[in-house]
């Protein structure tokens, strides 16, 4: 039985023009992929980013407009719209966003029944090592709220030590919608200590959340059926709560040996059953122990092995993992890669266990400056 026949054709283009007064930027990435079988029906194209970029060089104003992604403002996500930014003196900026959600890269450009738009304040070192910023954000959906949500991020930077910390409060369910700590600390004998402590709904909280399982194909169709305080309601059920919590250390033994070590917890929560929709069991309590020893340059100059042991107590599952990986300069140009892991998979009804194998090795070749060379077997 052949599952699969396909082409898969990848292109990612950028363009850059740097004037007296502006600097301007294109890119587009995107694919086609081309299904042999079923005479292409499942033929798909995907556009990942398509935007124009402008600056000025004096930094009076930027300006993005077309497909993009924003890591700040907490926009959720790819959308299709207009990113504008203004300076407020040397340390404050502001900038405004507006447009259309888009849930897949295969997405069209005509949904624009779901739209948002948020301004976000950012502050560039207004204290010695730190950088913040704030933000609003109204996103709204068949002539209802979405998500209305404001927040903000604070980080800080020094040689030894770094702080991010993000929240996300939605003021129209009165939830909280993302609270995240990430700190990372290395002492003077060079120990590094990181945590990172995450706490988010799952997916984000909206109300586009309550169409989860339903037969109605938008808000404006579930309106039939339901008020717009039952839909509000409709979302909180079918919107789990995800909590991870992560504590590592990693230390040098010698110049050429490493180890690192951390824990892990995660837990995904039940979610609630109502509007005809079963309610669904979360993940339980999950912990997660993981150690690695790391070598760089054991036999030549510029090879790297990685030796590791991971054990996950799951509620339901016991899973061993033994993972072995390394990078080894044969000449000035190859660079061959083995990898190996092995993981034995234990059910806690003792019903099923399972050892699963995967054994691979990729090969790097550096043709010329412009030209590389990449080839992966493997197998499981």
């Amino acid at each position: 039985t052949v599952s699969q026949s396909s082409l898969d054709s990848n292109m990612d283009i950028t363009s850059r023009l740097r004037c007296d007064d502006y600097n301007l930027r294109t890119r587009f990435t995107g694919c086609y992929l081309h299904d042999f079988l079923d005479e292409g029906v499942n033929s798909e194209t995907t556009v990942s980013s398509m935007y124009f970029d402008v600056q000025d060089i004096k930094r009076i104003l930027s300006m993005r407009i077309g497909r993009q992604s924003r890591s700040s403002g907490w926009v959720l996500g790819r959308f299709d719209g207009l990113l504008l930014g203004f300076p407020l003196g040397n340390k404050f900026s502001v900038s405004a966003v507006g447009g259309f959600p888009v849930a897949s890269s295969t997405d069209g450009f005509d949904d624009t029944n779901r739209y948002f738009y948020g301004l976000t304040l950012e502050s560039e070192g207004f204290a010695r090592g730190w950088d913040a910023n704030a933000f609003v954000i109204e996103q709204r959906v068949d002539g209802v709220t979405d998500r209305r949500a404001i927040g903000g991020e604070l980080r800080y930077f020094d040689p030894t030590r770094s702080f991010f910390s993000l929240v996300d409060y939605d003021i129209y369910f009165n939830e909280l919608n993302i609270w995240q700590v990430l700190g990372n600390w290395t002492f003077p004998d060079k120990t590094t200590v990181n945590l990172v402590a995450d706490y988010r709904k799952c997916p984000i909280l909206t109300t586009t959340n309550s169409l989860v399982g339903q037969v109605a194909d938008s808000i404006y169709d579930l309106q039939d059926s339901f008020y717009n305080s039952e839909i509000r309601d409709l979302a909180r059920d079918r919107t789990a709560t995800s909590k991870l919590a992560t504590l590592g250390i990693s230390r040098p033994m010698s110049e050429k040996l490493q180890i690192s070590g951390d824990v892990t917890v995660l837990n995904l929560s039940d979610t609630e059953g109502s509007g005809g929709i079963e309610a669904t069991l979360g993940s339980g309590t999950d912990y997660i122990y993981n150690v690695q020893l790391i070598g760089s340059n054991l036999i030549k100059q510029g090879d790297i092995t990685i030796f590791g042991l991971r054990y996950a107590d799951g509620d339901d599952t016991d899973i061993y993992s033994l993972n072995f990986n390394t990078r080894y300069p044969v000449t000035r140009n190859l660079r061959i890669n083995p990898r190996f892991r092995m993981d034995y998979r234990k059910d806690r009804d003792d019903s099923t266990d399972q050892m699963i194998y995967r054994p691979s090795l990729r090969l790097n070749y550096q043709l010329k400056r412009r030209w590389r060379l990449e080839a992966e077997i493997g197998g499981e």
